[in-house]
């Protein structure tokens, strides 16, 4: 399938080790159709866990891309490691995308790892959103994590979605519905009549917070004391861009509760990559090289493309080395799967292969 920059979305996943960060990677792959079946950390079957280090100890040491095509638009998710040993894979990943998404689990809230992401994601400009991995743990508390987050990080950190209170599913606060999950399926449901004054209340402080993020959606706000569905959504979508509104997400990685709310909220609230500055669709062809790995499967070299069209037959010049370099195959990766491509837009992610180039090239 062939896309164009504004059907680009590229983020990463970050938080401490365990929060649940290749579980979702995998439940939106399966849900998806890219998977036909869900694989496990413990079973050692993920996409993105497919080294044999982290097969054996159960954690993820290197970013893994999985592209996830979802509304007609393609999701580029880089799946982060979340020990600290492992940091270079996190700075390589943010290089590459427009936003990161923070973990915490219902269970253990604000972990170090997650303020560590915190601050790297404030330190690269980038806007950053929560997700509350988890609800179905055993004493998990959302609401519980969503005080600790506000309490630390202040009023711009606003719930999006919240947890069904049977369990069932979460409920999107800007398009007042919810999502219901059962097995594998997922539909659009009215909101349950015992969450309704919970979802009412927390609506209306997020449309508050919306409302700052434009000096228009202000007045609005002022004048009427309320925001369309419509407004609301550009207002997060603008508020995430600047960082003046931090929405929090949440759900079950196992079992697919929240997913799809969360695929559609990237489409709906993180940039485009033209929606950024130093991005150039229509300028020459640039792109840079955030990460290189030489394994069994190969040397690829992974480019985000930050200017231009690239196709399989091109010829590029090497800043770095100066010399110009006939480009080998276009792959999209999926873990260690390759797909072979003749092009890519600008704003996408492709790996190389077999090019004497590296990491920062």
């Amino acid at each position: 399938m062939s896309y164009t920059t504004k059907d680009i979305r590229n983020v990463c996943l970050l938080g401490h080790g365990g929060s649940g960060k290749t579980t979702l990677t995998e439940n939106m792959l399966y849900l998806t159709g890219a998977i036909d079946r869900q694989g496990k950390v413990n079973d050692g079957n993920t996409v993105c866990d497919y080294d044999a280090e982290e097969i054996k100890r159960q954690v993820t040491i290197s970013a893994a891309i999985a592209p996830v095509s979802f509304g007609g638009k393609k999701i580029n998710v880089i799946d982060c490691p979340g020990f600290q040993d492992f940091a270079g894979e996190v700075a390589a990943a943010l290089r590459a995308v427009e936003a990161g998404i923070i973990f915490c689990t219902a269970k253990d809230g604000l972990s170090v790892g997650a303020e560590r992401n915190w601050k790297l994601l404030k330190a690269a400009g980038k806007p950053v959103a929560f997700y509350v991995s988890k609800l179905d743990e055993e004493h998990g508390d959302y609401f519980g994590v969503l005080e600790a987050l506000q309490a630390k990080y202040g009023s711009i950190v606003c719930p999006v979605t919240i947890p069904a209170s049977d369990g069932t599913g979460v409920i999107d606060l800007v398009h007042n519905i919810a999502y219901e999950t059962n097995g594998s399926k997922t539909a659009k449901v009215a909101v349950p009549a015992a969450d309704a004054g919970k979802a009412e209340e927390l609506r209306e402080a997020l449309m508050e917070t919306a409302a700052g993020a434009t000096e228009e959606l202000m007045e609005k706000y002022f004048e009427e004391m309320t925001l369309s569905e419509e407004e609301l959504v550009t207002g997060i979508k603008a508020g995430l861009k600047d960082r003046s509104v931090v929405p929090v997400f949440c759900g079950v990685g196992t079992t697919g509760v929240g997913t799809q709310a969360l695929l559609q909220a990237i489409l709906d609230y993180v940039p485009a990559p033209d929606e950024v500055e130093g991005i150039d669709p229509n300028g020459p062809t640039a792109g840079l090289v955030f990460k290189t790995v030489s394994d069994q499967f190969g040397k690829y070299n992974f480019i985000k493309l930050v200017s231009g069209k690239l196709t399989a037959d091109m010829s590029l010049r090497n800043s770095r080395t100066g010399n110009t370099d006939k480009l080998g195959r276009l792959y999209t990766m999926c873990g260690k799967k390759t797909t072979e491509v003749k092009d890519a837009c600008c704003g996408d992610i492709v790996a190389i292969g077999k090019m004497e180039w590296k990491t920062g090239d």
